[in-house]
């Protein structure tokens, strides 16, 4: 999150012997020095080294496309909170009396941090700067905010496990369990009884089913959820 996005020109870069090309992303910066002869290696990939032009809108101008600028990069921890920040929990990896394992049942059931939903865990924090920014251009968000059953299930079988045994967190597990399985099946059931499908994630805003239908891979998990 420590960066901003900002616009950069779409340009093709090919291979030497011209047999395979890629679309690349140029800062305006690095799209003037190009343009006023002062750079002397070409702004492309390794793999395709050699420059070929900048593509069209089809309008008249240069084809842009949005692109995350980082302030510095460097090996890190990066600082997105998401599914991919509770696996420590799903997978049930903490000992019942870690206070790693109070923080990630805080990321998960506090609202205002941005996983939590009326209609089950998002996959990205609400106040991420990558929160629904499409994969590709043309290519909506996928793990970008949509509630996903099959991650959600295993929230739900986590907090059992941690509801189950003696630890200073079983209290707020039990809580958080039993508000995460109502939120999930009482959504699931409310779009099957209005679409009669099962989907392959939720919206993270208003809880409507979306993408592929009818779904009953991990959507159908919800039985278990139910039957327990």
């Amino acid at each position: 999150n420590d960066g901003k996005y900002a616009s950069h020109v779409v340009v093709k870069c090919g291979t030497p012997d011209g047999s395979a090309s890629v679309e690349h992303a140029l800062s305006m910066d690095q799209y003037k020095q190009l343009q006023q002869g002062r750079t002397k290696l070409p702004p492309c990939p390794a793999d395709f080294p050699k420059f070929l032009f900048p593509l069209g809108d089809g309008q008249g101008g240069l084809l842009m496309r949005e692109k995350f600028v980082p302030k510095k990069e460097r090996l890190q921890f990066v600082d997105h909170s998401g599914y991919v920040s509770l696996f420590p929990l799903l997978l049930r990896l903490l000992p019942a009396d870690s206070p790693r394992l109070g923080d990630l049942l805080e990321l998960v059931g506090d609202p205002a941090k941005g996983i939590w939903s009326d209609f089950g865990l998002r996959s990205l924090a609400k106040g991420d700067k990558m929160y629904l920014r499409d994969n590709a251009p043309g290519d909506a968000p996928y793990w970008r905010g949509p509630i996903w059953i099959n991650c959600n299930f295993l929230a739900v079988d986590a907090l059992r496990h941690y509801a189950a045994i003696e630890g200073p967190h079983r209290t707020r597990a039990s809580d958080l369990l039993e508000a995460l399985r109502q939120n999930l099946v009482g959504n699931i059931m409310k779009n099957y009884q209005r679409t009669g499908f099962l989907w392959e994630q939720y919206n993270q805003e208003d809880g409507i089913g979306q993408r592929t239908h009818p779904f009953n891979g991990w959507s159908s998990l919800v039985v278990l959820m139910m039957s327990s």
